[in-house]
């Protein structure tokens, strides 16, 4: 059956986001890595998978990147509110204007 081509850029799109997320270590995962394979050499062996700091450090990224999620996410509710208080701001101007302009236009009116 042929794809259209919304369904197929919807699965490259899926795999490109599932490969950024599982191929990227964060800083804290890398350092960990590193101290396992330090240790590693110290102690004589071969480093073989997930060291118990590259796994904290993986850990450690993943808080921090829910951490950043977190603050982005309070940051546009902040953003969401200052429009809203904006925009109501700007209909209490406006009736104020129209206010305003009544009162002016029934000034007009008794002084004629």
């Amino acid at each position: 059956m042929h794809q259209t081509f919304p369904s197929r850029s919807g699965v490259v799109l899926v795999l490109v986001c599932l490969t950024g997320i599982v191929g990227c270590d964060g800083p804290n995962e890398k350092a960990g890595r590193d101290a396992d394979r330090v240790e590693a050499q110290a102690a004589g062996r071969n480093v073989s998978g997930e060291g118990p700091n590259e796994r904290l450090g993986e850990a450690q990224d993943r808080v921090e990147r829910a951490d950043a999620r977190a603050t982005d996410a309070a940051a546009d509710a902040l953003e969401e509110k200052g429009d809203r208080m904006r925009a109501q701001a700007d209909l209490a101007a406006d009736r104020l204007d129209e206010q305003a302009r009544s009162l002016r236009a029934g000034a007009t009116k008794t002084i004629r």
